[in-house]
């Protein structure tokens, strides 16, 4: 009896876990301070996105924020939680990263 208990309680922490990381609101961080999110985002298990070969980070700051290239150029961010993943585009306000948008 025991061991049927913990064989359904293992797959409810299971179940559990993978929903917490997509029960985030997104949303909730248009409009704020990137550094903030970020250390939100890393304190809760999600990791950045590395990069792709090519990729022209924004700064030495932030190697993992890159950016397009011409006039009409997005910066974007990219984070991870298996196999949960959201992106945002940020951009410079005041000398600092504001998240504009989720895609």
């Amino acid at each position: 009896m025991r061991f049927q208990f913990a064989i359904v309680l293992a797959a409810v922490c299971a179940m559990t876990v993978p929903a917490a990381a997509n029960d985030i609101d997104f949303s909730q961080f248009k409009g704020k301070a990137y550094e903030a999110v970020k250390h939100d985002l890393l304190a809760k298990g999600w990791q950045l996105v590395p990069h792709q070969e090519g990729d022209i980070s924004y700064s030495q700051q932030y190697p993992e924020v890159t950016c397009g290239s011409g006039s009409m150029a997005i910066c974007s961010v990219g984070f991870r939680h298996k196999p949960h993943s959201v992106a945002f585009i940020v951009v410079e306000s005041n000398d600092q990263l504001i998240i504009a948008e989720e895609y």
